[in-house]
């Protein structure tokens, strides 16, 4: 298994994310299948959501790329970019 970042920045006209967006998004972050290590929101200095970033597990980057690939997030295109990074842990 190999761990992986994973970094989105909303779109600056982004206030808010649609109810049916995060109803989503917790079925998708809660399968069994892909160990998440972290999960949640980036937030600028006003306290305003951002983005967000994970680290979870996968096999391949090309498996990783493919779970992106179904966030929630990507699909209602609500990311002005984002990078999939594979992720080595040097602290902790």
């Amino acid at each position: 298994m190999k761990l992986f970042a994973w970094i989105g920045y909303l779109k600056p006209e982004i206030e808010a994310i649609p109810q049916d967006v995060q109803r989503l998004t917790s079925d998708f972050l809660a399968q069994p299948s892909i160990k998440i290590h972290f999960a949640g929101p980036l937030r600028d200095p006003s306290g305003k959501r951002s983005g967000m970033m994970m680290i979870f597990e996968h096999d391949s980057r090309e498996d990783a790329d493919a779970f992106v690939a179904e966030s929630p997030y990507q699909m209602a295109d609500l990311y002005e970019r984002y990078g999939l990074y594979e992720y080595d842990n040097e602290v902790g």
